[in-house]
């Protein structure tokens, strides 16, 4: 199932709420995520493969109090997925850090579209997922919630209902069925220095909504610091 469908879809409907922590030296701050997961056998109890964390780092220039100051942020990203039945899981980790009650983190600073494509960039880049057909606001349509304990917290998992493009297996070839309803799962927590992002997704046809859920509450994320 093409990613940059998935991801635009939640760019346009989804927000991530961040409360800063951590500090900078001489104008230029260097921040680095935890990296977040899912432990392999709960993954593959449930009939996901996924790959190690990778990580990526967003540098960008801002102003604090007037100074202009250098900022690093170092983010992970994993990717699971069930191929008998075309569902998948996102576990996303960012820094959460301020200064001055400004967020100095490009991701956090970010509107929430712009998030989710600085995230969907990466994910492309190491292959998790190819192109696809981007999903345009008006045509995700929230389907409620549920709540799930992620994390040891009690999280608010948003349920939405939007189509991408899903790639499918015809012998030796590949090909594209476009407008694939899907189901989509999207959960922030707030852990320890960092911000974890969860995206779940399964075509409408397939009843994988528990088995998504579930994969959430096996999240794992300690902080190095």
């Amino acid at each position: 199932m093409h990613r940059r469908g998935l991801l635009a879809a939640i760019a346009a409907s989804t927000s991530v709420a961040v409360a800063g922590c951590a500090g900078g030296e001489n104008g230029s701050y260097e921040y680095d995520a935890s990296p977040a997961r899912i432990p392999s056998d709960a993954a593959s109890e449930s009939g996901y493969e996924g790959e190690e964390p990778e990580s990526f780092t967003l540098e960008q220039e801002f102003d604090v109090a007037g100074v202009n100051a250098q900022v690093s942020a170092t983010t992970w990203v994993a990717g699971y997925e069930n191929r008998d039945n075309g569902s998948a899981l996102f576990v996303a980790s960012t820094p959460d850090a301020s200064v001055g009650g400004q967020s100095v983190n490009p991701l956090v600073r970010a509107n929430d579209a712009e998030l989710i494509r600085r995230l969907l960039e990466q994910v492309d880049q190491r292959g998790i997922g190819g192109e696809g057909t981007e999903v345009q606001a008006e045509d995700i349509e929230s389907r409620g919630s549920e709540t799930r304990t992620i994390l040891g917290r009690q999280v608010e998992v948003s349920i939405l209902e939007t189509t991408i493009d899903a790639e499918v297996d015809a012998g030796d070839n590949q090909s594209t069925v476009e407008d694939v309803p899907v189901l989509l799962y999207v959960a922030t927590v707030q852990h320890e220095e960092d911000v974890i992002a969860l995206v779940g997704v399964h075509p409408i046809a397939v009843d994988a909504g528990d088995s998504v859920l579930s994969l959430m509450e096996h999240a794992e994320h300690s902080s190095s610091n």
